[in-house]
Order: structure tokens, then C-alpha cells, then sequence
């Protein structure tokens, strides 16, 4: 997606020393592209993260993200197929239907128009467009057994429609295949699209950024998604507060 908005600042970096040792903040304005832009200001906590992130004036930064539990309240197709599309007699026992394409089929095929966007995720992808950041989505799913990867899709229209995108984003699926040499799945994509920070709510969103050397940032599940969240936080990653809903 081209949106339009750059890094136009990079302010003076603030430090100090606090109870738990030395610290670092580091400031940077963005300008939007629109016809009355809009100037907005993000900052970046760490020397570490400073020195990884290496923002430079002028820049526009590639943000990903997740699709269930991140950006979707998706739980009720994974109830219905834990129902009807389990594989009768599959070692993999309750979660068998993941490995199931016809569940995968039938997903797509209703495009996640029963599907609830989180007001959250509303939110969070309008703050990246006002500020003028190009958006990919990168999703553990499995692909239509008719459809590529990263084309139009019916699921890319539903995410357009959600989320008031100025145009449709193709979808990047995983099927929970790490590729391209990489340890996670999801790393080859956020490589591809040199993504800069990846929002997800799965242990593996987080140790892909990491993997890459990129800003992960921990999405809350809700509290009824088929798949609990065990623990936020737990890899010292930014959490995003109040994103359950």
C-alpha cells in the first residue's frame, strides 16, 4: 500500500539515569502527504532500540501485521471447525482441523465476514495511515486451495471494507511454514516487505520481529479467543495496552 507520509525530524535524543540504570529517548516527527498535512510526533524508548531502528530523516516506515486475534475477533470459524472440520482418527487430535484445507477453503471463502475488527485495530491502522505508513498483512492462515499468494482476495476486500483502507492490501500467508531460511514463518515476509515494526498476539510474531532484528509489539487476545493467551510481555516486547477489544 502507498501511503503518503514521511520522517521529516529526528529531534535531539533525551537521557538520563533512573533506578534501573542509564536510559535513552529518541523523538521524530512525521508529515503527512495529505492535502492539509498533518505533522505527528513518535518516540523510541531504548539506546538499543535507537540504534536498531536507525531512523533517519526522510524515511516512511513498512508496518505489519497479524490478522487473528490482531486485527480480527475470528474465534467463532475456529469453534466451527474444531466441530465440523476435524480429521476423524488424526493423531493431531482437537486441532487437526488446522491441517484440514477444506476448513481452510470454507475460511476463505466466507471472506471473515462474520468476523468482528477490533476497535483497537481500527484505531491503530488509522494512526499508521494518518502518519503516512505503508501497511502489509502477514497471517499464520492457510490459502485458498484455488487462490495465490498475495493477490486479491475476498478476505483483502473484507480487511479494505473493515478498516477504511484508501485501497486493497493483498494478504501474505504463512500456513505456519517458516521459509526462506528463517526459524519463524512469518520472518521471510517481514524481510520482503522491510518491515520496520510487526504487531501480532502469538509468541511467534514476537520471535520473528526479534529474529529480524525489527519492533515487535504484543496484541492482547481477547479473553474468550479459542486459543488463550498464556503471557504478554514475557519476552521483555512491548505490549499495546487495551487491545483485547
Amino acid at each position: 500500500m502507498d501511503l503518503q507520509g514521511k520522517v521529516i525530524a529526528v529531534l535531539p535524543a533525551r537521557e538520563g539515569t533512573s533506578a534501573r540504570g542509564p536510559w535513552k529517548s529518541q523523538e521524530y516527527v512525521i508529515e503527512t502527504h495529505d492535502q492539509y498535512p498533518k505533522k505527528m510526533v513518535f518516540n523510541v524508548f531504548g539506546a538499543d532500540r535507537i540504534e536498531q531502528f536507525a531512523i533517519k530523516a526522510g524515511d516512511e516506515l513498512n508496518v505489519s501485521f497479524d490478522i487473528d486475534d490482531t486485527l480480527l475477533h475470528s474465534s467463532g470459524y475456529f469453534i466451527y471447525g474444531q466441530h465440523y472440520f476435524q480429521i476423524p482418527g488424526d493423531k493431531r487430535g482437537a486441532v487437526s482441523y488446522l491441517y484440514n484445507q477444506k476448513f481452510w477453503d470454507y475460511v476463505a471463502e466466507n471472506g471473515d465476514e462474520h468476523s468482528i475488527p477490533k476497535q483497537s485495530a481500527k484505531d491503530l491502522i488509522k494512526m499508521h495511515l494518518e502518519r503516512g505508513d505503508h501497511i502489509f498483512f502477514i497471517t499464520g492462515r492457510t490459502k485458498h486451495s484455488k487462490d495465490k499468494n498475495y493477490t486479491s482476495t475476498k478476505l483483502s476486500k473484507t480487511l479494505q471494507r473493515y478498516f477504511d483502507l484508501p485501497k486493497e492490501v493483498y494478504v501474505e500467508y504463512t500456513a505456519d511454514i517458516p521459509t526462506g531460511g528463517y526459524k519463524y514463518d512469518k520472518s521471510f515476509y517481514i524481510k520482503k516487505h522491510n518491515v520496520s515494526i510487526h504487531y501480532g498476539d502469538s509468541d511467534d510474531d514476537i520471535l520473528a520481529a526479534r529474529e529480524l532484528g525489527i519492533r515487535g509489539i504484543r496484541v492482547q487476545r481477547a479473553y474468550n479467543s479459542t486459543n488463550p493467551q498464556k503471557m504478554n510481555g514475557g519476552y521483555g516486547e512491548e505490549v499495546l495496552i487495551n487491545s483485547a477489544w
